[in-house]
């Protein structure tokens, strides 16, 4: 169907002061649409950057550091239909900021914004301001018509460039014009893709610290501030990592594997000086990055089932795999272990290993015939944490689960649920030897 173009008004009209100077008076009374399509990449290769949860912000050019809310908080990436885009509505002249989305946090049309800070090792703000997305510089024209280009505040002053260490150049002047008036992606004024570097990931991922109110107020607050305060113990035995880290708290241990912290360990820290070589982020400040909701969740369920052990080796990441890690929202599990009283009487010791071609009697589902007497508690271990992450998802506590098997809530004897024979945890060829757990439903 062909679609006709509205009327517009003549968006200026002329006044004559009281000292009789003839002025043009814009009117802006008119919204345009513009588009953006955010990349990243991952092992050589550009893709969409899909569902990544975020907010646009405004300033006015009266008002250059009050930012006000311009888009719901639960806009994501690709709601319009194409993966990675965003869509949005540009009204005045003034800067628009786009930043990932906190998870758990919800914000409300026209809300003032507070731009965040990274937070240093103690909790306390380091006057290092969280970098945006990307920032849109929206310009009023003689004509009293708007343009628009792309470009960085670059606080944290970066090199520009496609560089390891580099965030995008800004780009040119675009004039928005009649046909960019309809509320339809097709026709808004397309700004191109804007490639997410590795380094702007880092540097747009909020470094938390001790005074989070999570991490405050959490059941497991001595815990959180251990891996919140840089207090994690570094690997020092044979084998171990210099990159380890590693969590007690009780009678219970988690391992930081140096692969979770590999890709951020790799980018600029957002101190001035971090006193490391090149300035690169250390393990600690690395996994710093990763939600406390999501720490928490690992917590709450080592306690909740008494694993005694749980080895992590997939946190917050700015170069490899899905948006889920890059949005701080996710860990990977490759091992969790208990202590169970057997039908002997005797206290055996169970690992499951999230790994479907090295560690099948881990399967939870699996039916084996003769079953032994160690491969039943594995099973039946193995199940419980299976069902209890499962669950946690149909309660909407966890968003995508990924694992070495495909369970629907049936098959975990979850019968209170919806739907019952739906997917809970899914597999792929990425995710046959790791539990992948998302926390929250940003990320669905």
């Amino acid at each position: 169907m062909t679609q006709h173009a509205r009327a517009l008004q003549v968006p200026f009209h002329t006044e004559v002061d009281g000292d009789g100077v003839t002025m043009t008076v814009c009117r802006l009374d008119r919204l345009y649409y513009a588009k953006i399509k955010l990349q990243m990449k991952s092992n050589g290769a550009t893709s969409a950057a899909t569902i990544l949860p975020y907010l646009i912000v405004y300033a006015a050019p009266e008002r250059p550091n009050v930012w006000t809310i311009r888009a719901p908080s639960i806009a994501r990436t690709g709601m319009r239909g194409t993966p990675g885009l965003i869509h949005m509505e540009i009204g005045r002249p003034g800067r628009y900021r786009i930043y990932i989305k906190e998870p758990t946090e919800t914000f409300s049309q026209d809300e003032v914004f507070a731009i965040q800070q990274h937070a240093l090792a103690d909790g306390t703000n380091s006057h290092r301001d969280v970098q945006p997305i990307v920032e849109l510089e929206v310009i009023e024209n003689p004509n009293c018509t708007l343009s628009i280009r792309t470009i960085h505040p670059n606080d944290l002053q970066r090199t520009r460039g496609g560089g390891g260490d580099s965030i995008p150049v800004d780009t040119g002047i675009l004039n928005f014009t009649e046909a960019h008036i309809f509320d339809d992606p097709e026709q808004a004024l397309d700004l191109g893709n804007h490639i997410i570097s590795f380094q702007l990931w880092a540097d747009a991922s909020r470094t938390y610290g001790t005074q989070h109110p999570i991490v405050q107020n959490s059941d497991f607050r001595e815990a959180l501030t251990t891996i919140y305060s840089e207090g994690l113990t570094a690997g020092t035995g044979a084998g171990d990592s210099a990159h380890d880290r590693t969590l007690g708290f009780g009678e219970r241990e988690v391992q930081f594997n140096h692969q979770s912290t590999t890709g951020g360990r790799r980018r600029l820290s957002f101190l001035e000086d971090n006193g490391q070589p090149h300035n690169r982020m250390t393990a600690d400040e690395t996994l710093r990055r990763t939600h406390p909701a999501t720490m928490e969740f690992l917590l709450r369920m080592m306690d909740d089932l008494d694993i005694t052990y749980a080895r992590v080796t997939g946190a917050w990441r700015p170069h490899i795999g899905s948006t889920r890690h890059r949005y701080a929202s996710a860990i990977d599990l490759t091992h969790v272990r208990t202590t169970v009283i057997g039908t002997d009487g005797q206290q055996h010791t169970v690992t499951v290993h999230f790994h479907s071609g090295l560690s099948m009697d881990s399967n939870p589902t699996r039916a084996v015939p003769a079953e032994s007497a160690a491969q039943t508690r594995t099973r039946e271990f193995s199940l419980r944490v299976h069902r209890y992450i499962a669950n946690a998802r149909a309660q909407q506590t966890l968003g995508w689960l990924g694992g070495p098997w495909r369970l629907t809530y049936s098959q975990l004897d979850l019968t209170n649920v919806e739907r019952i024979n739906a997917v809970a945890i899914d597999t792929n060829a990425t995710h046959t030897d790791h539990m992948h757990i998302s926390m929250g439903t940003d990320q669905p």
